[in-house]
C-alpha cells in the first residue's frame, strides 16, 4: 500500500499552462516597460516619454510596446496610476498623530514632499503633462484611493466635532485645491523662489487648519 504522506514532488507540483506563463510574460514585459518610461520621464520631464524612446531603452521595436498599451495615451495611464501608488505610499509613510491638526499637517507635508521627490509623476497625476491623456474612471478611482487617508482623518476630525462642515468630501477638495494650486504655480514657474513657495505652502496648510477646526496651531 502506497504511504500517503510521501507525496512525489514532481506529481505535486502544479505545471503552468502555456496560457498562464504568456500573461506572467506579458505582464512581467509591461512591468519592465513602465519602469523603463518612468526612468526616462523622472530623467528628463514627461515631453521626453515617446513610444520610440522607450522602446530604445528597452532595445525591442516600438510594436510590441503598440501591443502592450495600444499608444501612448495607454502608457500615460500607466504612469498616472503608478504615480497614484507612489502618493498613497508616502501618505501611508505618515506617522499617525493622535493629534488630528497635526496628523493633518504631516499629511499636507508629505504631499509637498511628493510633489518635489516625484515632479515628473505629479505633473502627469496634475499638470496635464501628456496632453493625449484624460483621466478616466479608472484613474480617478486611483487618485481616490490615494487621498483616502486625508478623507479618512477628515471624517474623523467631523464625527469628533472638531470640523463643522459635514461633508468630507468637500473638505478634502477644499484643502487639496488651495495646496495644489501653489504647487502647480510653482512647477510652472508663477513662484521662481522654492522658499517663496513652500512659505506660501506652510501658511496655506495653516489657514486651512485655522479655518476647518477654528483655533490656531
Amino acid at each position: 500500500m502506497q504511504d500517503s504522506s510521501k507525496i512525489n514532488p514532481i506529481a505535486a507540483h502544479k505545471a503552468t499552462t502555456y496560457p498562464d506563463a504568456k500573461l506572467q510574460h506579458a505582464e512581467l514585459l509591461k512591468r519592465s516597460m513602465i519602469e523603463a518610461a518612468a526612468s526616462i520621464m523622472q530623467q528628463s520631464g514627461p515631453e521626453a516619454v515617446t513610444i520610440r524612446r522607450v522602446a530604445e531603452k528597452m532595445e525591442c521595436p516600438t510594436k510590441i510596446i503598440y501591443n502592450l498599451f495600444g499608444s501612448k495615451e495607454g502608457l500615460a495611464k500607466e504612469l498616472f496610476l503608478e504615480g497614484c501608488k507612489l502618493l498613497a505610499a508616502a501618505f501611508r509613510d505618515v506617522p499617525e498623530d493622535a493629534d488630528l491638526e497635526m496628523y493633518l499637517r504631516g499629511l499636507g507635508e508629505a504631499y509637498w514632499d511628493f510633489s518635489r521627490n516625484y515632479t515628473s509623476y505629479y505633473m502627469v497625476m496634475f499638470g496635464g503633462a501628456f496632453s493625449e491623456f484624460k483621466p478616466e474612471e479608472e484613474s480617478l478611482q486611483a487618485i481616490g484611493t490615494a487621498l483616502q487617508q486625508f478623507i479618512t482623518i477628515i471624517t474623523k476630525a467631523i464625527e469628533q466635532g472638531l470640523i463643522a462642515e459635514k461633508d468630507p468630501i468637500l473638505v478634502v477638495n477644499l484643502v487639496w485645491a488651495s495646496l495644489h494650486g501653489i504647487i502647480h504655480l510653482y512647477l510652472g514657474g508663477h513662484i521662481q523662489s522654492e522658499w517663496t513657495a513652500k512659505n506660501l505652502y506652510d501658511r496655506s496648510v495653516s489657514h486651512l487648519i485655522h479655518t476647518f477646526f477654528g483655533n490656531e496651531r
